[in-house]
């Protein structure tokens, strides 16, 4: 999902979606804002996109003029309808995709009982089905950890797959939606390893759609670490295996194999404890690093002591960089060269993992 994605700039759009394509995304999502309507400029995002990229496109809204021009224009996808706007929409295109909520937003109205939320999906069902919708994806809604709490939720996914096993339910089964963003978004937790969690659960139940966001600085590289997960996950079940020792792992701060510890003799160690901060300007000047994960590279800028622009050096790879301003003698100042390592490398991992980098930090 782009969040707040029709009071974005065109650029900042487009920018968006290049990095979710490239991150192994299957549809794009039009998040729109609540409680304001754009249904103009809705058209216009859909257009935008479209004529830069060939992807699916969904949109995310509880307003009804929203989704209409959206409908409009050649939408994909709907996020969502429930018992309060559905009427509004059974004139639509029966062919086009829909995802269904327990819920009646209109009314204010959100049941927590896991058992209620199906019903209510079960209910809807029927009546969309009675009204020619056959392509249906079904929400029971996952909800944020602790508060409201996450495992209540996750209980009307398991008792909606239960239902169905029941033979008056049998013919009601459709797809599931897992909204995940809801749970990785809102923990201050790295992403990876709830993604892979998350990832598992979604493949043991059959989830039809997996939702996540890239909206906050934590979760930049969210979705190719979803996108690596779900592969894991997947092809585990299709091994009958658990989700280890595949050929794929999304490993970024851990691993699996260990180095080699030889036996070390301590007597004539040298003990560095304290650090020497000692720190004398390199006269050939300082470099500032930063770096881009929606370009995924690296950037360094060598500035003379006055503060004025020498080299700009664009790269992925510490070790590549590091060798270049040596290469090119932009500094001989041993300790300066030590630093450099340093930051680089901790560059690297950043942009590696998602992580934002600040220099000296």
């Amino acid at each position: 999902e782009i969040v707040n994605c029709t009071e974005k700039k065109d650029k900042d759009i487009i920018k968006k979606v290049k990095h979710y394509i490239e991150s192994g995304a299957d549809i794009i999502d039009i998040g729109c804002v609540a409680n304001k309507s754009y249904p103009e400029r809705v058209k216009e995002i859909i257009k935008i996109i479209h004529e830069e990229f060939e992807v699916l496109l969904s949109i995310d809204s509880m307003d009804s003029s929203e989704i209409l021009a959206a409908i409009e224009e050649g939408i994909d996808m709907i996020l969502s309808l429930d018992s309060g706007n559905y009427e509004e929409f059974l004139h639509v295109n029966k062919e086009i995709p829909i995802v269904i909520l327990p819920t009646n937003i209109k009314q204010a109205y959100f049941p927590k009982d896991p058992e209620i939320r199906v019903e209510n999906l079960f209910k809807l069902t029927k009546v969309l089905k009675a009204q020619g919708f056959s392509k249906m994806i079904a929400d029971p809604l996952l909800e944020t950890p602790i508060s409201p709490g996450m495992t209540n939720s996750l209980k009307a996914y398991f008792l909606y797959k239960e239902k169905l096993l029941e033979k008056e339910n049998s013919s009601l089964e459709l797809p599931l939606f897992f909204g995940i963003s809801n749970v990785v978004e809102l923990m201050d937790i790295d992403s990876v390893g709830i993604n892979g969690l998350l990832a598992s659960m979604a493949i043991e139940l059959d989830m039809g759609i997996m939702f996540t966001v890239e909206h906050s600085t934590k979760l930049m590289g969210g979705v190719a670490e979803l996108k690596n997960c779900i592969k894991l996950n997947y092809l585990s079940k299709h091994r009958k295996t658990p989700p280890i020792n595949q050929g794929i792992s999304i490993f970024k701060a851990k691993g699996k194999l260990s180095g080699i510890k030889p036996k070390i003799d301590k007597s004539g160690a040298v003990i560095v404890e304290k650090l020497n901060e000692t720190y004398q300007p390199d006269k050939k000047g300082y470099f500032k690093i930063y770096v881009n994960h929606f370009e995924r590279c690296i950037y360094v800028l060598q500035y003379s002591l006055n503060h004025d622009l020498l080299k700009v050096l664009i790269g992925k790879n510490a070790e590549a960089l590091s060798k270049k301003i040596i290469e090119l003698n932009l500094t001989d100042d041993i300790y300066h060269v030590n630093y450099l390592g340093r930051e680089l490398s901790k560059a690297e991992f950043c942009l590696f993992s998602g992580k934002p980098y600040i220099q000296d930090n």
